[in-house]
């Protein structure tokens, strides 16, 4: 059920505090009932040492002039502060995903898990079997330096959501993403977040370029002060110099749809299935004049912008006017409220865990408190009844109840002594029974810390073992090339083979190169679905037994026209072959398949390292400036484009090869 509580969504930005309320009406439609923009006296990047000054102001105006004492509150982080991965997931059961996800996320997220807040969003399409993960995440001293200024102006927020996905939240709601995929472009003042998506998915990213730069073309175009420049840049349309300001900007549009191709370039690369069809624009850039046209005819793309709710409802309440003025700027503010009222796409929270439970348990207390009373008042009428009675028990019940081991044993075979009451003779043969239990347990327990460590220390040494065996077979297993190719053993064989043209042509090369290897431990390989690109024989195991083992993930290429066909034929059936020999205790049971694909170029994003096969890194860590060249295989120097990558799923039973099917297999010990 939707929230109906209202909602203020609160967007801070660099020039202004955009805040907007939304709630639900007895109609079932949202409702805009207010709404807030009050701009800073200085734009908070030029603003040093004044800026928790600035934004306390503004807060403080913004409660002033708004009750918020009954509402719920959720606010925005900046999109240039946080960090996005997406990764696909296998087909897995639900209740394995939150295991597999916080594994993905402590290897994507580039720092100590406990110096980052992160929460993630899964997307499933219809008839697809992959699932795709957003892992979104922010480091917890920026997290903390952005709620201290809410802290201090007494504003307790339920829901922190990133820039980028509230506009994402926004659009969804609006209908602005259909079918097709979109591109959603919200220019602020320093930088534009870039989200583009389907009904299905999104990935972001973060352009260094906003509305603070054209301002400061024009302070170097025309020697003005940046709020002279500001102003200027904002009356643009009507000033007699016009063309002169559009002239000095132009270089910002320039670099502006740069840095959209280029992204959208990378985009393409890793979802061949998109096809773009718009642009949803948001943000007050978006009031500077031709920006739309310069977007439309530089990328070929319609351009629709984010000027008016036309779902939700204006509440008469509402200032009207100041809402479609300013809705450009309130799209965050207004996704993020759409999310608290169960009306958005995405529903991640990067509210840290001690707030939030700290909201709840505040919440909770008045219930508490009247519970509490009321147990309190009945309590005492039966314990004043009771007390009368009790006292003359007590002396008795005292002497029975404490014992030596001794006493113990007596009571229990010979009975408590007569002269006790019937009441203080149980008490203390119930005495007597604690006794003996508790010295049983005492007895059980010792050396049981040393039994599980020595069994640890086997578990461990055996599976260790076995990793290395599992190891060995997966690369005894490759096929040799024949011919000179096979015999060579050196990096500089290959290369001296390679310049002396003595290699086969590279299509028809028997050879198939392992990139990764990754295994994992897995209490149930059968929690997992493993649909193969080529058809792959019946599992040894029914698919519904639980079984313990490894799941190993072999990535690997092969240059053979063949490929799929190739790797089956020469390299899964040697896998199986030598998987199944009895005496190694464990053996191969499902081998698939899972994906494959072309090696052609492709950008990897903010790791500020060199990419694989793919391109160099010309930025810093955390962007996503890279420069593409042409797949080259590292020993040769070959272009791999025609090159196949495949991921490989095989499941290893931790126990030896059935006895039988050892006779139907000929499977023969080493």
């Amino acid at each position: 059920m939707a929230n109906t509580q209202a909602v203020w969504g609160i967007d801070l930005g660099r020039c202004a505090l955009k805040a907007i309320k939304l709630r639900v009406g007895a109609d079932d439609k949202v409702e805009i009932v207010a709404c807030d923009y009050i701009e800073h006296e200085q734009d908070l990047s030029h603003a040093a040492d004044k800026r928790h000054e600035l934004i306390a102001a503004a807060l403080e105006k913004f409660l002033s002039r708004n009750d918020i004492s009954k509402d719920a509150v959720a606010i925005s982080v900046p999109g240039q502060q946080t960090l996005a991965r997406f990764t696909k997931l296998p087909p897995v059961a639900p209740k394995r995903i939150p295991d597999i996800v916080r594994y993905e996320a402590d290897q994507q997220i580039p720092f100590d898990m406990d110096e980052v807040i992160w929460d993630y969003q899964t997307f499933e399409s219809e008839g697809l079997p992959d699932l795709e993960v957003g892992i979104f995440a922010i480091k917890r001293e920026l997290l903390r330096e952005h709620l201290l200024h809410f802290e201090q102006a007494s504003i307790e927020p339920i829901a922190v959501q990133t820039g980028p996905l509230g506009v994402y939240n926004a659009a969804y709601f609006e209908d602005f993403i259909g079918s097709e995929t979109t591109i959603m472009l919200d220019v602020g003042a320093t930088n534009a977040d870039l989200v583009i998506g389907t009904p299905h998915s999104l990935w972001t990213r973060t352009i260094q370029i906003g509305g603070n730069h054209f301002t400061e073309a024009l302070v170097k175009a025309f020697k003005l002060s940046f709020a002279k420049a500001e102003s200027l840049k904002r009356t643009a349309d009507t000033s007699k110099y016009k063309r002169q300001i559009f002239q000095a900007m132009r270089p910002v549009f320039a670099d502006l749809v740069q840095e959209l191709q280029r992204s959208i370039g990378f985009y393409s690369s890793t979802h061949r299935e998109a096809q773009i069809d718009k642009i949803v624009g948001c943000g007050n850039a978006f009031k500077l004049p031709g920006l739309e046209k310069y977007l439309h005819q530089n990328l070929d793309l319609a351009v629709q912008v984010i000027s008016a709710p036309k779902k939700a409802v204006i509440a008469p309440t509402a200032q009207g006017e100041v809402i479609k003025d300013e809705f450009l700027s309130f799209t965050v503010a207004y996704g993020i409220a759409l999310q608290s009222l169960e009306r958005g796409k995405i529903q991640c929270n990067l509210l840290p865990t001690e707030i939030a439970k700290q909201l709840v348990w505040r919440k909770k207390k008045p219930a508490f408190a009247a519970s509490a009373a009321c147990l309190l008042l009945a309590g005492a009428m039966i314990w004043f009844r009771q007390s009368a009675d009790m006292s003359t028990l007590t002396a008795e019940a005292n002497a029975a109840s404490t014992m030596s081991l001794d006493q113990a044993y007596n009571t229990i075979q010979d009975g408590a002594p007569s002269s006790l009451s019937n009441r203080a003779q149980a008490q203390a043969i119930l005495t007597a029974g604690k006794a003996l239990k508790s010295e049983l347990g005492r007895l059980r327990g010792q050396g049981q810390n040393e039994r599980e460590e020595t069994a640890a220390l086997v578990s461990l040494m055996r599976n260790k073992t076995v990793v290395l065996k599992i190891t060995k077979i997966i690369h005894d297993a490759l096929p040799i090339p024949k011919g000179a190719l096979g015999q060579a053993t050196t990096v500089d064989q290959i290369q001296s083979l390679a310049d002396s043209g003595a290699l086969p042509p590279r299509n028809q090369r028997q050879q198939i190169q392992i990139e990764s290897l990754d295994t994992v431990w897995e209490p149930n390989l059968h929690a997992y679905e493993w649909p193969s690109v080529v058809s792959m024989p019946q599992p040894i195991n029914p698919i519904d037994d639980e079984l313990p083992g490894f799941w190993v993930k072999i990535t690997c290429t092969t240059p053979n026209k063949d490929a799929a066909d190739f790797v089956n034929n020469n390299y899964i059936s040697k896998l199986r072959e030598m998987g199944s020999k009895p005496g190694k205790g464990f053996y191969f049971d499902r081998i698939a398949i899972y994906r494959g694909e072309k090696v052609e170029v492709k950008q990897t994003e903010g790791s500020g390292s060199r990419s694989r096969f793919t391109g160099r890194a010309i930025g810093n860590v955390g962007k996503s400036d890279w420069e593409p060249v042409d797949p080259l295989d590292p020993v040769t120097n070959e272009p791999r484009k025609d090159d196949w990558r495949f991921d490989i799923y095989v499941d290893v039973i931790l126990e030896d090869y059935p006895k039988d099917l050892l006779e139907t297999s000929g499977a023969e010990g080493d």
